[in-house]
């Protein structure tokens, strides 16, 4: 190459090809056991290899990136000085698009994805406030505690992992939808109920039968969801600080603007965690299944909806700020839906393809007619909040003042209350009079 390559884009092609799968980590003994790296070492004493995959599957990244390999090998020793490893990665670095592999690392593609979702969420609805949506996309700590042993087998007693392979094995060979679901959410669960629940399922269940005989063991498996989601202590799917954005939703819903609240509902879901809308999906499945009249009874005095509803809706959504008829309907709207919501709205893909390209292409991307809002100084946002406050205290002094529906003993009464939450502004606006006022 003819211009000089930093070290650190050196790195950061490098993190972009390990995460692409195109090269990985040799793995070190530690207790026994290889560990793999995930973060690429830019230290003498790694190693890396050609992986045998070149496009990678990522499954909680919304698009694939296809990367060109190559037969250069790549050891963390070649990164010694700037000058080597201008050398040693030059016939790589000749195949590959440097700007577009470091703009495509995968925290950026994500980063783009979330602004890109709240851009296309501002275009539909009037937002009024965007704090903590920014964030909304990690996963919270508790959640992340939760699926640590799911994701780390070796962490789990080996016995409870056997019965989860045991379960995981029966699902893969079923083809009834209901059980499969069911199965599904049960892999999410902790691992005192998963086991307690395999140790009742008797040899048999596990293998072929017929529905009826199936029936009394699915009961068992909905009932042990049903505890496990309608405790009372376990925080909803739909996290709190995504208020604004369920009202209005439940308020296109009302003014039976469908297709505006569909697409609303699949950017909402599209800024969870990966590992919520997991679950979510998962859970939604398995209820709209459940809630089918002509499946298996789930309890003697209701019907299957009813029942659905009172075991699982509150793990849905279950927000203060809500009407519980509100909560209602958007979470019967996702299960009428449950096959379109968690789909990608083409304007969105769109818009996520056109930055992606221009960050690529080193330029910045032509955001006019898009931006609803621009980062000020916390100063400025002080200031301006400030004067917006005190216009609009003026604003309804001025409206009390010059009420004429009311008496002048009402008038005098709101007034003093007035001056004893807002002195300074009740000052400001009556002057020299403003004894005489009260």
């Amino acid at each position: 190459m003819d211009k000089f390559v930093s070290r650190e884009k050196v790195v950061c092609v490098c993190q972009a090809l390990l995460d692409c799968r195109v090269f990985e980590a040799v793995g070190t003994k530690v207790f026994g056991k290889d560990q793999k790296q995930d973060v690429f070492r830019d230290s003498k004493s790694a190693l890396y290899r050609q992986s045998e995959l070149t496009c990678p599957t990522v499954a909680h990244t919304p698009m694939s990136i296809p990367v060109k390999s190559t037969r250069t090998s790549i050891n963390a020793d070649h990164l010694h000085t700037p000058a080597t490893a201008s050398l040693s990665l030059g016939p790589l670095l000749d195949s590959l698009n440097m700007s577009c592999l470091v703009m495509l690392c995968f925290p950026v593609v994500e980063e783009v994805w979330r602004e890109q979702t709240l851009l296309r969420l501002l275009n539909l609805m009037e937002l009024p406030l965007l704090e903590g949506l920014l964030q909304c996309s990690q996963t919270p700590l508790s959640h992340r505690l939760n699926t640590l042993t799911y994701s780390h087998p070796d962490l789990i007693y080996s016995s409870n992992h056997l019965d989860r392979q045991i379960l995981k094995a029966f699902r893969d060979s079923q083809k009834d939808e209901w059980l499969c679901a069911a199965l599904d959410c049960l892999d999410l669960l902790p691992d005192q109920p998963v086991v307690e629940l395999s140790r009742e399922l008797p040899p048999c269940f596990l293998q072929d039968q017929d529905s009826y005989e199936q029936l009394p063991y699915k009961l068992l498996l909905y009932e042990s969801l049903a505890k496990h989601y309608n405790h009372t202590d376990r925080p909803p799917l739909l996290p709190q600080h995504m208020t604004d954005i369920y009202t209005a939703i439940t308020d296109l819903l009302v003014n039976a603007k469908l297709s505006l609240a569909l697409e609303a509902l699949q950017l909402c879901l599209k800024l969870l965690p990966p590992t919520c809308r997991d679950e979510l999906r998962r859970l939604l499945t398995f209820m709209a299944l459940a809630a089918d009249p002509q499946g298996i009874k789930l309890d003697k005095e209701m019907e299957n909806r009813l029942a659905v509803k009172r075991s699982f809706f509150r793990a849905i959504l279950h927000n203060k700020a809500l009407s519980k008829d509100k909560e209602d309907l958007m979470v019967v709207f996702m299960l009428s839906n449950i096959k379109e919501i968690f789909k990608i709205p083409g304007a969105l893909h769109k818009g996520v393809s056109d930055k992606l390209a221009s960050l690529a292409e080193g330029k910045q991307p032509d955001l006019t007619g898009s931006t609803f809002c621009q980062q000020v100084p916390s100063r400025t946002y002080i200031d301006s909040s400030r004067n917006i406050t005190k216009q609009e205290l003026l604003a309804l002094l001025n409206s009390i003042h010059l009420n004429t529906k009311i008496s002048t003993k009402e008038r005098k009464h709101q007034l003093g209350q007035f001056y004893q939450a807002h002195p300074e502004i009740f000052n400001q606006y009556f002057g020299e009079s403003a004894v005489n006022v009260l």
